[in-house]
C-alpha cells in the first residue's frame, strides 16, 4: 500500500472520494519531512505543490498592512491541506512554515489540477476547504478596532510587555492565546515596534489589531504613569581617563595641525570615557548624511550616544586622533587597519582594540574594550549553578585531556577560558598560552602572541611550545586543521589543553573537530569535555519583579525545554528604571551546557555516529542549555524573552 494513502484518506480535501480514486491519487503524492522553522510554500509564489499534513503543525503566515514581517494568522494540524488555493488563484495567499517537525504528503500543482477535472468530488471538497480558509484569513486581517475601554485586559500580558517599547510605539498587549499574543496598535504598519516587542517577548507570534489614537491616550492616562526614564534622558557621566601614549600622539598631531584639535581631543575623551562608564564592550564611530554617529554596545545591544549631535566635518579629525593613539597610518583611508590603545582609568589599565574599515561616507572605527578587571573572574561568578561549576572545575583540574569552550562570537568564551586558567595556574605548573590577540595579562603564565605576518602561526607556535615542557596549554581558538590536530595529539600525550571553538552546541563542537580534519578515534580518546555557552542580559535587581507568566510565553518555554509540562514557575519581568536606563537589564550572565565525555559518548564518536545518535548517547552525560536557562529564570536572574531569544536563535 502506498505510504501516503492513510493520510490522504483522512483529509477533508479527499472526503467521500472512492477508494479506487484515492489509490490513484496516492501514487502521485510523495512524503516529505520539514524541520521546525522551514518554509514549505511562500506567499506570492506561483502554485507548485498541494500538501496534506500527516503530523506536526503548519503555521499560516501573512504579510499584510505594509508590515515587514509576517503575522501568524492560522495553524494547520494533522490531515489538513494547504497550497490548494494557489491552484485556483495562480499564487500563494500565505507563507506556510513548519511550527514543529512536520510530515506532509505533497503532489505537484499539475497533478492536482488534473485531479480536479477527473474527480468531481475533490472539486466540491476544495470549494469548502478554500471557503473556510478565506473566511479565516478575512477575520485575521488587521482591522480598525476602538473598543478597548470595554475590554478586560489580561494583566499578566500587559505587565510582561516592556513599558518603554509600548509607549514609544503606542501599542497595548491585550491577550495571550496558544502560541500567539494579540497587540493593539495605533499604527499597525509600525514594523520596528512590533519586531522590538516580539524580540523582547522571546519571539512569540504577534497578532495585530488597530486602535484609534484617542483610545490609546485614554487607556494610558487611566492605567499607568511613566515608570521609565525618557529615551533622551541625561547621558552617563564619562569616566576620567588618560591615554598612556598621548605624548607621541600630541607631537604627531602638532606636526599635522588638524582643525579643531582641542575640541576633538575633548570629544574623543568623552566618547571613550562614557563607554567605560556605561560598561560597554564596543564603541562604534561612523559617518553618514546626518553627521557622526557614535554607538555603544552595552549588554550585547547597541545604543546611541546621548548628547548633542556631532557635525560631519569632525569625523576625519576624530579618526585621525584615534589612529595616532593606536600608532596607525593616518594618511591611509582606503585600506582596513588595526591598532591598540591603552587607557588609564583610576588605578587600572583598559585596552582598546581599534579596527578601521573604509565605508561610503568615510572610515568606520570600532573599538573593542578589554578591561582586565572584568576579563578574569572567579568561576563561581560565571557559572552560578554549583553542579555545572563543579563538573567543569573537575575537567580543568585533570592532568591531561582536551577541554573546549564553545559558543558564538561574543559569548564570553575568552572570559571563561581566562578564568579557568587562573584557577588552574600555580607555581609548580608550566602554563603557556597561544593567543591572537593577547587580551588580558595573567601572572605566572607565559603568553605568546600569534604573528602570521612573520610566520608565527598557531600551528608553528604550538609545535615549538611542546618542546618547552608545558603542563597546561591554552589555545585562543581552534580554527584550522593543523591547530586542531596538534591540540588533540597534545591532549593524549600528558598535557591539559584548553581552547575555544565556534559551534552551536557542545555535541556540535566534537563534530566541528571532525570537520577540521581530526580523526574520530583521536577525538574520542583526547576530548575530555565541552562547555558550550551563550550570554543573556541579567535582569536589573532594582526594578525586576515577580509576575504571572502569559500562556504564550510559558508554552514557548516548555517547548524549548526550559521547563516541563507540569511546571508553573514564578518568574521575573524587568520593568525598567533609572538604574538600568529604562532597559530593565544591567549586565549579562551566561547560559551553559556541559558535556563530560563518557564511554557511550566515546563509542558513538569513534563509530562515526551522526548527530541524532550522538544526542542519544549524551543524554545522561550532559547538562542541557535549556534546563540551565530554566534554573536562571526560576532564580530571577534573567527574563523569558532573553532565554527564548538565545535558545531559538543561536548564532555561530
Amino acid at each position: 500500500m502506498n505510504g501516503s494513502l492513510p493520510a490522504l484518506a483522512r483529509a477533508a480535501l479527499f472526503r467521500d472520494v472512492p477508494a479506487r480514486y484515492l489509490e490513484q491519487i496516492a501514487v502521485h503524492a510523495r512524503p516529505l519531512r520539514f524541520e521546525r522553522g522551514a518554509e514549505i510554500l511562500c506567499q506570492d509564489d506561483p502554485p507548485s505543490s498541494v500538501c496534506v499534513v500527516e503530523s506536526g503543525s503548519v503555521g499560516m503566515l501573512l504579510h499584510a498592512g505594509g508590515l515587514a514581517f509576517p503575522q501568524l494568522v492560522g495553524e494547520l494540524g494533522a490531515f489538513e491541506s494547504f497550497g490548494e488555493e494557489a491552484v485556483l488563484s495562480g499564487r500563494q495567499r500565505c507563507t506556510y512554515v513548519a511550527l514543529d517537525g512536520v510530515v506532509a504528503h505533497a503532489m505537484t500543482a499539475e497533478s492536482f489540477g488534473s485531479l480536479l477535472t477527473g474527480v468531481p468530488q475533490v472539486a466540491v471538497n476544495l470549494a469548502a476547504v478554500v471557503g473556510r480558509r478565506l473566511d479565516a484569513l478575512a477575520t485575521q486581517n488587521v482591522v480598525p478596532w476602538d473598543g478597548l475601554e470595554g475590554r478586560k485586559l489580561d494583566p499578566s500580558v500587559f505587565r510582561w510587555a516592556p513599558e518603554q517599547i509600548c509607549r514609544r510605539h503606542r501599542m497595548i498587549p491585550i491577550e495571550s492565546s496558544g502560541r500567539s499574543m494579540t497587540v493593539a496598535m495605533v499604527d499597525p504598519t509600525d514594523a520596528v515596534g512590533v519586531e522590538a516587542l516580539r524580540r523582547a517577548l522571546g519571539g512569540v507570534q504577534i497578532r495585530i489589531v488597530a486602535m484609534r489614537a484617542e483610545t490609546w491616550e485614554r487607556f494610558v492616562g487611566r492605567t499607568s504613569t511613566p515608570s521609565v526614564p525618557p529615551a533622551t534622558g541625561p547621558a552617563a557621566a564619562p569616566a576620567t581617563i588618560a591615554f598612556l601614549d598621548d605624548e607621541g600622539a600630541r607631537n604627531a598631531r602638532a606636526s599635522t595641525n588638524p582643525p579643531n584639535g582641542a575640541a576633538v581631543v575633548s570629544l574623543v575623551d568623552d566618547i571613550v570615557g562614557t563607554a567605560i562608564a556605561l560598561g560597554a564592550s564596543d564603541i562604534h564611530v561612523e559617518n553618514d548624511r546626518r553627521g557622526v554617529m557614535v554607538r555603544y554596545r552595552v549588554d550585547g545591544l547597541l545604543r546611541p550616544r546621548k548628547g548633542p549631535p556631532i557635525a560631519g566635518e569632525l569625523h576625519r579629525p576624530i579618526l585621525s586622533r584615534l589612529k595616532l593613539l593606536a600608532h596607525m597610518d593616518i594618511t591611509e583611508v582606503r585600506k582596513p587597519q588595526d591598532g591598540r590603545i591603552s587607557v588609564r582609568v583610576d588605578n587600572r589599565i583598559v585596552d582598546l582594540r581599534l579596527s578601521t574599515l573604509p565605508a561610503k561616507f568615510g572610515e568606520k572605527a570600532v573599538m573593542r574594550i578589554l578591561d582586565a578587571q572584568d576579563g578574569i573572574s572567579d568561576l563561581s561568578s560565571l557559572i552560578v549553578i554549583e553542579k555545572v561549576r563543579q563538573s567543569f572545575t573537575q575537567l580543568v583540574e585533570r592532568p591531561q585531556g582536551l577541554v573546549l569552550v564553545s559558543g558564538p562570537t561574543g559569548a564570553g568564551k575568552t572570559t571563561t577560558l581566562y578564568s579557568a586558567l587562573a584557577a588552574r595556574s600555580r607555581p609548580e605548573l608550566n602554563v603557556v598560552t597561544v593567543e591572537d590577540p593577547i587580551e588580558y595579562h595573567l601572572d605566572g603564565v607565559t603568553q605568546v602572541q600569534v604573528q602570521p605576518q612573520h610566520g608565527a602561526t598557531f600551528s608553528l607556535l604550538l609545535r615549538s611550545l611542546l618542546r618547552q615542557d608545558p603542563d597546561v596549554i591554552m589555545i585562543g581558538e581552534l580554527r584550522d586543521q593543523d591547530t586542531a590536530r596538534i591540540a588533540t595529539e597534545a591532549s593524549m600525550t600528558g598535557h591539559l589543553v584548553l581552547g575555544s571553538i565556534h559551534s552551536n552546541g557542545s555535541i556540535e563542537a566534537a563534530l566541528r573537530l571532525a570537520d577540521l580534519g581530526v580523526e574520530r578515534y583521536a577525538i574520542a580518546n583526547g576530548l575530555a569535555g565541552v562547555l558550550h555557552q551563550r550570554l543573556v542580559r541579567r535582569a536589573c535587581t532594582a526594578c525586576a519583579e515577580r509576575a504571572e507568566v502569559p500562556a504564550a510565553i510559558l508554552a514557548e518555554l516548555v517547548r524549548v525545554g526550559a521547563f516541563r509540562e507540569n511546571e508553573t514557575p514564578s518568574l521575573k519581568r524587568s520593568r525598567g528604571c533609572a538604574a538600568c536606563d529604562g532597559t530593565g537589564f544591567k549586565g549579562r550572565i551566561g547560559l551553559y551546557e556541559l558535556l563530560v565525555m563518557s564511554d557511550p559518548v566515546r563509542d558513538a564518536i569513534a563509530s562515526s555516529a551522526d548527530l541524532p545518535a550522538l544526542r542519544a548517547a549524551t543524554a545522561t552525560a550532559m547538562v542541557g542549555l535549556a534546563r540551565y536557562a530554566g534554573v536562571l529564570l526560576a532564580s530571577g536572574l534573567t527574563t523569558p524573552g532573553e532565554v527564548l531569544a538565545a535558545l531559538q536563535h543561536p548564532a555561530a
